[in-house]
């Protein structure tokens, strides 16, 4: 059994955030960010580069995964249950995540607190975009 479970963020209209932005990413660059979230879930207590809170979001984490020179930050919060991360947003950090991005990612981190039955399910790391394996 592993130590995380990793969810991701659904729309209203059952999208997968998280599996939409991954599938916008060159292969190799997801597959790296599959990788490292495998990992992760795999043990207890996660490296301190592996993750970061945000300035003013001290609800909001980002995952800190650079492939190719580039820094892919998967957004997410601790939770709704216990040894869970929600994935709710993804990004590319240039420098600096924008504000936009921020308020986006807590607006999903709400919407699935509101409604965690319908607005969360299980990472699936192979699964298609409209894929939704529930969570028990």
């Amino acid at each position: 059994m592993s130590s995380w479970v990793f969810c991701d963020y659904f729309t209203e209209t059952g999208r997968n955030w998280i599996r939409a932005w991954l599938d916008t990413l060159p292969p190799s660059a997801a597959a790296k960010i599959q990788v490292r979230l495998l990992y992760m879930q795999a043990i207890p207590v996660w490296p301190e580069q592996y993750v970061s809170s945000l300035k003013g979001y001290s609800d909001l984490v980002e995952l800190r995964i650079v492939y190719a020179g580039v820094q892919y930050r998967p957004l997410g919060f601790y939770g709704p249950n216990q040894r869970e991360f929600t994935l709710v947003h993804g990004v590319k950090e240039k420098g600096k995540i924008p504000r936009r991005e921020l308020t986006l990612a807590d607006e999903h981190r709400k919407c699935v607190l509101a409604d965690p039955g319908k607005r969360r399910f299980r990472h699936d790391f192979d699964a298609p975009s409209m894929a939704s394996p529930a969570i028990q």
